[in-house]
């Protein structure tokens, strides 16, 4: 249930009225309103009780609908197929609520807000109600949904081992500062000599680990929450941590902004493919960015373009480009075939973007076997130099 807070004019006074309820546009409302603002409480868990429907899930269903729409179904009755078709409670009302929505002219978006899925989707839902080409978006939808979960599969494919190496690093750390460590404290504590100075590292760091993990742990989550409120609440800080991520972290930059390129460039070649106007591709594709910094720099090419200004020139003013995708561009607008150099360049961004990944694994393993190495040198030294000493002593 939500409740809504609605202004509107009463002869020549504003007043207002407060409706609770599940949909609004199904509610009778009064004639000339000024305003409709749905009012939150500050505590609201709502996000609890969103339905989620998985990318998977998401695919599957559009897979299936782009199917039926190209056997020359109609959507309701493609939408009717489905909803017999499937079980899964969540995914039969997510169903059901967009052929409510097509059937009876209601917005769909607004209807979704209990739902919690790829934004991607209601991005096209909403399209494919403006323009009522429901056929040509609904397969876009679908291939782009296709390619969209190769990426982040092959993504989490590649980094998977890097991870376990992560993993297997610090599991090695808590299981000697628990487990092997403490065994050799009494040892050392009888040892009258100076200790060697990796063996007082050894123990200083198992001091600290034993005496101090907790408050470490406990200002490492409260400096992870400052900076997610902040990240949240300050437009400002939000900018520049995304310009930082997009420009001057060594290679990892390289990495996301590889990422979201060949995703923007792949939403367009797939939109280009579909029949849509280059303008139209550039602004649908804005979708797929979630950084406000290149959301930006987009919107400074949108603008150009609507001031006259050449495709070529219009990408050039961003500064995001570098030579060779420019020069593409370029050569494109001259020859009209934009569709052909759009994908040209979605797989230049991929295979870059590939190729950082392998880079980056090629680097994390011998970095990590490196660590790991030095950790058991580490101990073996710490341990073992005093109990040789010892052994030294008592041969005299």
């Amino acid at each position: 249930m939500k409740k809504y807070k609605i202004k509107y004019q009463n002869r020549n006074k504003t007043e207002e009225i407060f409706i609770e309820t599940l949909n609004i546009s199904n509610e009778k409302l009064p004639n000339n309103i000024v305003e409709i603002k749905e009012i939150k409480s500050k505590f609201s868990f709502d996000f609890i009780k969103q339905k989620n429907i998985s990318d998977k899930e998401l695919l599957l269903i559009f897979y299936e609908l782009n199917l039926m729409l190209e056997s020359n179904i109609n959507i309701s009755d493609a939408l009717d197929i489905l909803i017999k078709n499937k079980s899964k409670r969540s995914t039969l009302e997510f169903l059901k609520l967009i052929s409510y929505s097509l059937s009876n002219g209601k917005s769909i978006v607004e209807n979704l807000n209990d739902f919690k899925i790829n934004d991607l989707v209601i991005s096209f839902l909403k399209i494919s109600q403006d323009n009522g080409n429901i056929a040509l978006n609904i397969k876009t939808l679908s291939s782009l949904l296709q390619e969209n979960y190769e990426i982040k599969k092959g993504f989490i494919k590649s980094l998977t081992y890097p991870i376990i190496l992560f993993i297997s690093f610090f599991s090695s750390l808590i299981i000697i500062f628990n487990l092997v460590i403490p065994k050799f404290e009494v040892i050392f504590s009888q040892i009258k000599n100076e200790l060697p100075f990796p063996t007082k590292v050894l123990l200083q760091v198992d001091y600290i680990f034993e005496n101090y993990v907790f408050y470490i742990l406990g200002i490492t989550v409260f400096l992870f929450i400052i900076f997610a409120y902040f990240y949240k609440k300050n437009l400002l800080f939000k900018e520049i941590i995304e310009k930082l991520l997009v420009e001057k972290i060594p290679l990892i930059s390289d990495i996301y902004r590889y990422m979201q390129y060949y995703k923007f460039f792949l939403m367009m070649d797939i939109m280009l493919k579909s029949n849509y106007e280059f303008h139209k591709a550039l602004i649908s594709s804005k979708i797929l960015l979630k950084n406000k910094y290149l959301l930006d720099r987009i919107r400074v090419i949108n603008s150009l373009l609507q001031n006259g200004k050449s495709i070529s020139d219009a990408f050039l003013k961003t500064k995001l480009f570098d030579d060779m995708i420019l020069n593409l561009i370029n050569t494109a607008e001259i020859s009209n075939c934009m569709d052909i150099v759009i994908n040209e360049i979605k797989n230049i961004y991929k295979n870059r973007f590939y190729e950082k990944i392998n880079l980056l694994i090629s680097l994390v393993q011998p970095l990590f076997l490196i660590l790991i190495s030095g950790l058991i040198l580490w101990v073996v030294l710490g341990i073992f130099v005093p109990i040789w000493d010892m052994g030294n002593l008592n041969n005299f």
